[in-house]
């Protein structure tokens, strides 16, 4: 009886090791490490560039500041980022260089994709994942340091929760006591949770200033360029707000730099707007165009689209009069949540009669018409 039991135990015991090593595979209490990239060094420094200025505390979004909450989210990380919606940056690369360009290069791409298929590993001790490895501002700041005057909007504005986006236009004054010349401009956002976007103009004219975004806070124009601001002149600002899961109250200011030269070149709005287009229920990649001519040698400065509902990708365009075609911008995926002016990284050089072409492609998905009035504005100088 003892020899059988022996017998059937060794059986036993041979089955087990058996399974144990010729099972289909291994099972893991957690996802093996295959990469060396880690949080704490270079994943931690991409999100710092290209995705803090919504991804922190208080924020937009979702915190992404520590490990311990960063790596709940590495597969909708992953998602997002090969679905290009991740940093919200809609321009094609190659198609005009930006100064305030917030997408994730290729490389960087890789090694976030290699980080989250690879485990997505911290390389702190578990103690310390807690702790941001970079530092990252508790406020929104004046990043180009203490304006020369600080214009607040007048009235606290109420987001109410759960009201989800929405537009509201304020009306600033400044207090200027003389014209003065206008070289650089700020936002401060009061709430950065809801806070989208904000768009400056001067209300007399109408005159496009500035548009910030959580990813370029300021603006500074190229030497010898400047907007000339009236005495008292007054500010239309447009603010683009986001819900939140509370009520959130918001008194957003503008900041306002000014060049004591007193011979500056003017910064000017080179307008292209196409007639307005009833787009039908139900279509799909509906065209429309326009252009404008430029009276004289000038030099481009940045880009502001206004598209409106059921945008879906635009193109701008100038052609020389010798017929050479330089591709300013392609935003080949509008994402209208996110409306962002194209700052050119050095000012583009059109000649007189140069056309200024803009394309713009809309879509309505919906069972009414749907009115579509493109515009875009190329501030340009001499």
């Amino acid at each position: 009886m003892r020899a059988r039991f022996l017998a059937l135990t060794g059986t036993a015991a041979v089955i087990l090791i058996l399974a144990m090593t010729v099972g289909e595979r291994p099972v893991y209490s957690h996802k093996p490490i295959t990469t060396t990239f880690i949080y704490k060094k270079e994943i931690a420094q991409i999100f710092q560039r290209k995705c803090f200025s919504c991804h922190s505390d208080n924020n937009l979004a979702m915190s992404l500041t520590t490990y311990e909450v960063a790596r709940p989210w590495a597969r909708a990380i992953r998602e997002e980022i090969l679905a290009r919606e991740m940093p919200p940056w809609g321009a094609v690369t190659g198609f005009g260089h930006f100064q305030n360009d917030a997408s994730l290069t290729q490389r960087e791409v890789d090694i976030i994709l290699s980080w989250t298929d690879g485990g997505a590993p911290s390389g702190v001790l578990k103690v310390e994942e807690s702790i941001p490895p970079v530092y990252v501002p508790s406020a929104p700041l004046w990043d180009a340091g203490e304006p020369d005057e600080i214009v607040k909007i007048a009235e606290p504005f109420t987001v109410e929760a759960g009201a989800g986006n929405s537009v509201r236009t304020f009306e600033l004054r400044t207090q200027l006591p003389s014209p003065r010349v206008l070289k650089g401009l700020a936002f401060r956002p009061g709430d950065r949770r809801v806070v989208r976007y904000a768009a400056i103009y001067e209300a007399r004219t109408g005159k496009w200033l500035w548009t910030w975004t959580p990813w370029q806070t300021f603006i500074t124009l190229p030497d010898g360029v400047g907007y000339k601001l009236p005495a008292r002149a007054t500010l239309r600002v447009e603010v683009g707000y986001r819900a939140t899961e509370e009520t959130v109250t918001d008194k957003s200011e503008v900041g306002l730099y000014f060049d004591e030269a007193p011979a500056r070149r003017d910064a000017t709005p080179v307008v292209i707007a196409a007639a307005a287009m009833e787009i039908k229920a139900g279509a799909a990649a509906e065209k429309l165009r326009a252009e404008t001519v430029v009276a004289g040698a000038i030099r481009s400065l940045a880009i502001w689209p206004e598209l409106g509902e059921g945008a879906k990708s635009l193109e701008v365009a100038a052609i020389a009069p010798d017929g050479v075609v330089e591709p300013l911008l392609w935003v080949k995926s509008v994402q209208s949540d996110w409306p962002t002016p194209y700052v050119f990284r050095a000012p583009i050089a059109l000649a007189r009669g140069t056309r200024l072409v803009m394309t713009a492609y809309y879509e309505n998905d919906t069972d009414k018409p749907l009115a579509a009035k493109p515009r875009v504005t190329v501030v340009t100088a001499p």
